[in-house]
Protein backbone atom coordinates (compact mmCIF):
# COMPACT_ATOMS: atom_id res chain seq x y z
CA UNK A 1 0.00 0.00 0.00
CA UNK A 2 2.84 2.30 0.84
CA UNK A 3 4.46 1.50 -2.50
CA UNK A 4 1.69 2.32 -4.55
CA UNK A 5 1.43 5.85 -2.19
CA UNK A 6 5.09 6.76 -3.17
CA UNK A 7 4.57 5.57 -6.87
CA UNK A 8 1.48 7.87 -7.10
CA UNK A 9 3.30 10.95 -5.57
CA UNK A 10 6.28 10.32 -7.61
CA UNK A 11 4.31 10.65 -10.78
CA UNK A 12 2.57 13.67 -9.55
CA UNK A 13 5.90 15.38 -8.98
CA UNK A 14 7.36 14.53 -12.44
CA UNK A 15 4.01 15.44 -14.10
CA UNK A 16 4.63 18.77 -12.27
CA UNK A 17 8.05 18.92 -13.33
CA UNK A 18 7.47 18.84 -17.18
CA UNK A 19 4.34 20.82 -16.84
CA UNK A 20 6.87 23.34 -15.23
CA UNK A 21 9.60 22.83 -18.14
CA UNK A 22 7.08 22.89 -20.56
CA UNK A 23 5.48 26.99 -19.42
CA UNK A 24 9.45 27.75 -19.38
CA UNK A 25 9.84 26.15 -23.18
CA UNK A 26 6.44 28.20 -23.56
CA UNK A 27 7.76 31.56 -22.62
CA UNK A 28 11.30 31.47 -24.53
CA UNK A 29 9.48 30.29 -27.76
CA UNK A 30 7.45 33.13 -26.71
CA UNK A 31 9.66 35.74 -26.53
CA UNK A 32 11.90 34.20 -28.93
CA UNK A 33 9.42 35.35 -31.60
CA UNK A 34 8.72 38.67 -29.74
CA UNK A 35 12.29 39.10 -30.64
CA UNK A 36 12.13 38.08 -34.26
CA UNK A 37 9.45 39.93 -34.90
CA UNK A 38 11.13 43.09 -33.50
CA UNK A 39 14.14 42.40 -35.74
CA UNK A 40 11.70 42.48 -39.05
CA UNK A 41 9.70 45.47 -38.01
CA UNK A 42 13.04 47.53 -37.16
CA UNK A 43 14.65 45.80 -40.71
CA UNK A 44 11.61 47.37 -42.39
CA UNK A 45 12.35 50.91 -40.94
CA UNK A 46 15.51 51.06 -42.62
CA UNK A 47 13.92 50.32 -45.59
CA UNK A 48 15.40 46.90 -46.01
CA UNK A 49 12.48 45.23 -47.45
CA UNK A 50 14.07 41.87 -48.40
CA UNK A 51 15.19 41.31 -44.88
CA UNK A 52 12.18 41.93 -43.54
CA UNK A 53 10.17 39.85 -45.75
CA UNK A 54 12.90 37.29 -44.57
CA UNK A 55 12.38 37.52 -41.27
CA UNK A 56 8.27 38.02 -41.54
CA UNK A 57 7.70 35.54 -43.61
CA UNK A 58 9.89 32.47 -41.35
CA UNK A 59 8.09 33.80 -38.57
CA UNK A 60 4.74 33.68 -40.93
CA UNK A 61 5.62 29.82 -40.96
CA UNK A 62 6.06 29.42 -37.61
CA UNK A 63 4.24 31.53 -35.49
CA UNK A 64 2.92 28.55 -32.95
CA UNK A 65 1.25 31.67 -30.77
CA UNK A 66 -0.80 33.61 -33.67
CA UNK A 67 -0.26 36.19 -31.57
CA UNK A 68 1.61 38.76 -34.50
CA UNK A 69 -0.80 37.20 -37.34
CA UNK A 70 -2.15 40.12 -38.46
CA UNK A 71 0.65 42.75 -38.02
CA UNK A 72 2.77 40.23 -39.79
CA UNK A 73 0.77 40.35 -43.01
CA UNK A 74 0.30 44.16 -42.44
CA UNK A 75 4.25 44.18 -42.73
CA UNK A 76 4.50 42.06 -45.30
CA UNK A 77 1.88 43.52 -47.42
CA UNK A 78 3.81 47.11 -47.12
CA UNK A 79 7.21 45.32 -47.75
CA UNK A 80 6.05 43.35 -50.77
CA UNK A 81 4.55 46.45 -52.29
CA UNK A 82 7.66 48.09 -51.84
CA UNK A 83 10.02 46.03 -53.58
CA UNK A 84 6.76 45.32 -56.20
CA UNK A 85 5.92 42.40 -55.53
CA UNK A 86 2.35 42.80 -56.28
CA UNK A 87 1.42 39.05 -56.69
CA UNK A 88 2.57 38.47 -52.70
CA UNK A 89 1.40 41.51 -51.59
CA UNK A 90 -1.99 41.05 -53.16
CA UNK A 91 -2.23 37.54 -51.49
CA UNK A 92 -1.25 38.68 -48.40
CA UNK A 93 -4.48 41.66 -48.64
CA UNK A 94 -6.88 38.92 -49.36
CA UNK A 95 -5.99 36.26 -46.69
CA UNK A 96 -6.09 39.09 -44.34
CA UNK A 97 -9.18 40.84 -45.30
CA UNK A 98 -10.70 37.01 -44.81
CA UNK A 99 -8.88 36.24 -42.00
CA UNK A 100 -9.49 39.99 -40.18
CA UNK A 101 -13.15 41.85 -42.03
CA UNK A 102 -13.25 43.55 -38.74
CA UNK A 103 -9.76 44.70 -38.05
CA UNK A 104 -9.02 48.11 -36.80
CA UNK A 105 -6.63 48.75 -39.69
CA UNK A 106 -8.78 47.15 -42.41
CA UNK A 107 -9.04 50.45 -43.88
CA UNK A 108 -5.08 50.55 -44.61
CA UNK A 109 -5.33 46.95 -46.06
CA UNK A 110 -7.97 48.20 -48.60
CA UNK A 111 -6.21 51.63 -49.13
CA UNK A 112 -2.79 49.59 -50.05
CA UNK A 113 -4.77 47.24 -52.71
CA UNK A 114 -5.98 50.49 -54.27
CA UNK A 115 -2.14 51.42 -54.78
CA UNK A 116 -0.90 47.92 -55.74
CA UNK A 117 -3.54 48.68 -58.86
CA UNK A 118 -2.35 52.10 -59.44
CA UNK A 119 1.03 51.30 -59.27
CA UNK A 120 0.62 48.37 -61.86
CA UNK A 121 -1.79 50.49 -63.78
CA UNK A 122 1.57 52.84 -64.04
CA UNK A 123 3.90 49.94 -65.21
CA UNK A 124 1.25 49.17 -67.79
CA UNK A 125 1.35 52.96 -69.18
CA UNK A 126 5.24 53.05 -68.94
CA UNK A 127 5.80 50.06 -71.21
CA UNK A 128 3.38 50.91 -73.48
CA UNK A 129 4.85 54.64 -74.11
CA UNK A 130 6.01 54.01 -77.73
CA UNK A 131 2.34 52.72 -78.33
CA UNK A 132 -0.70 55.22 -78.81
CA UNK A 133 -1.94 55.57 -75.88
CA UNK A 134 -5.67 55.10 -76.58
CA UNK A 135 -4.71 51.26 -76.86
CA UNK A 136 -3.45 50.93 -73.81
CA UNK A 137 -6.25 49.22 -71.79
CA UNK A 138 -6.32 50.87 -67.87
CA UNK A 139 -8.02 47.95 -66.75
CA UNK A 140 -6.07 48.61 -63.64
CA UNK A 141 -6.46 52.39 -63.26
CA UNK A 142 -10.49 51.24 -63.36
CA UNK A 143 -10.50 48.53 -60.99
CA UNK A 144 -8.37 51.71 -58.61
CA UNK A 145 -11.19 54.24 -59.10
CA UNK A 146 -13.72 52.15 -58.17
CA UNK A 147 -11.66 50.95 -55.34
CA UNK A 148 -10.70 54.25 -53.96
CA UNK A 149 -15.07 55.17 -54.26
CA UNK A 150 -16.01 52.03 -51.90
CA UNK A 151 -13.22 53.23 -49.52
CA UNK A 152 -14.26 57.08 -49.41
CA UNK A 153 -17.98 55.66 -48.93
CA UNK A 154 -16.73 52.58 -46.44
CA UNK A 155 -13.96 55.26 -44.09
CA UNK A 156 -14.91 57.93 -44.32
CA UNK A 157 -12.84 58.60 -40.65
CA UNK A 158 -10.01 56.81 -41.87
CA UNK A 159 -6.46 59.00 -41.48
CA UNK A 160 -5.85 58.12 -44.99
CA UNK A 161 -8.58 59.73 -46.42
CA UNK A 162 -7.18 63.03 -47.73
CA UNK A 163 -4.53 60.65 -50.04
CA UNK A 164 -7.36 58.25 -51.18
CA UNK A 165 -8.95 61.79 -52.83
CA UNK A 166 -5.82 62.90 -54.43
CA UNK A 167 -5.67 59.81 -55.58
CA UNK A 168 -8.85 59.52 -57.02
CA UNK A 169 -8.63 63.01 -58.61
CA UNK A 170 -5.11 61.74 -60.22
CA UNK A 171 -6.97 58.19 -61.59
CA UNK A 172 -10.17 61.02 -63.32
CA UNK A 173 -7.39 62.22 -64.67
CA UNK A 174 -5.55 59.67 -66.38
CA UNK A 175 -8.97 58.41 -67.34
CA UNK A 176 -10.33 61.26 -69.26
CA UNK A 177 -7.28 61.75 -70.89
CA UNK A 178 -7.92 57.60 -72.02
CA UNK A 179 -11.16 58.66 -72.83
CA UNK A 180 -9.92 61.97 -74.64
CA UNK A 181 -7.76 60.30 -76.64
CA UNK A 182 -10.42 57.95 -78.17
CA UNK A 183 -12.49 60.71 -78.61
CA UNK A 184 -9.84 62.34 -80.98
CA UNK A 185 -9.27 58.89 -82.66
CA UNK A 186 -12.93 59.30 -83.13
CA UNK A 187 -13.08 62.82 -85.05
CA UNK A 188 -9.92 62.07 -86.91
CA UNK A 189 -11.80 59.28 -88.65
CA UNK A 190 -15.10 61.61 -88.87
CA UNK A 191 -17.10 59.19 -86.44
CA UNK A 192 -18.91 62.05 -85.40
CA UNK A 193 -21.87 60.38 -83.38
CA UNK A 194 -19.43 58.10 -81.53
CA UNK A 195 -17.30 61.88 -80.38
CA UNK A 196 -20.44 62.79 -79.02
CA UNK A 197 -21.44 59.61 -77.02
CA UNK A 198 -17.74 59.62 -75.73
CA UNK A 199 -17.88 63.26 -74.94
CA UNK A 200 -21.11 62.51 -72.73
CA UNK A 201 -19.56 59.88 -70.71
CA UNK A 202 -16.35 62.17 -70.21
CA UNK A 203 -18.20 65.30 -68.96
CA UNK A 204 -20.64 62.77 -66.66
CA UNK A 205 -17.84 61.02 -65.27
CA UNK A 206 -14.88 63.37 -64.61
CA UNK A 207 -16.62 67.08 -65.55
CA UNK A 208 -13.85 68.25 -63.08
CA UNK A 209 -10.99 67.67 -64.88
CA UNK A 210 -8.80 69.95 -67.35
CA UNK A 211 -9.73 67.99 -70.69
CA UNK A 212 -13.33 69.21 -70.19
CA UNK A 213 -13.03 72.49 -72.41
CA UNK A 214 -11.55 70.40 -74.98
CA UNK A 215 -14.02 67.67 -74.62
CA UNK A 216 -16.94 70.03 -75.53
CA UNK A 217 -14.87 71.76 -78.23
CA UNK A 218 -14.96 68.44 -80.07
CA UNK A 219 -18.74 68.10 -79.09
CA UNK A 220 -19.42 71.38 -80.57
CA UNK A 221 -17.19 70.49 -83.65
CA UNK A 222 -19.19 67.11 -84.34
CA UNK A 223 -22.67 68.91 -83.90
CA UNK A 224 -21.36 71.31 -86.65
CA UNK A 225 -20.06 68.80 -88.96
CA UNK A 226 -23.41 66.80 -88.20
CA UNK A 227 -25.31 70.39 -89.71
CA UNK A 228 -26.76 70.13 -86.24
CA UNK A 229 -26.44 73.89 -85.72
CA UNK A 230 -28.62 74.88 -82.86
CA UNK A 231 -27.38 72.51 -80.76
CA UNK A 232 -23.54 73.32 -81.17
CA UNK A 233 -24.70 76.75 -81.20
CA UNK A 234 -25.79 75.48 -77.49
CA UNK A 235 -22.54 73.59 -76.74
CA UNK A 236 -20.28 77.06 -78.01
CA UNK A 237 -22.47 79.08 -75.09
CA UNK A 238 -21.37 76.28 -72.23
CA UNK A 239 -17.65 76.48 -73.83
CA UNK A 240 -18.20 80.47 -73.06
CA UNK A 241 -19.42 80.28 -69.78
CA UNK A 242 -16.75 77.32 -68.52
CA UNK A 243 -14.37 79.79 -70.10
CA UNK A 244 -15.29 82.57 -68.37
CA UNK A 245 -15.26 80.99 -64.67
CA UNK A 246 -11.30 79.75 -65.58
CA UNK A 247 -10.53 82.96 -65.94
Amino acid sequence: MILKRNILIICILLLIQSLACSKNDIQQKFIQEQKIYEYGRKELKKNKFNSAIFFLENMKKKNIFNIYWDKIQINLIYAYYKIENFSMAQKNIEEFIKLYPKHPNIDYVFYMKSLIDISLDKNIFVKTLSIINYKSDPFYAKRAFFELKNFLYRYPKSIYIINAKKDLFNLKKRLSEHDFKILQYYFSHKQYIAVINRGEEILQKYPETPCTLATLDYIKQSFISLKIFKTAEKVSKIISLNTMKNV
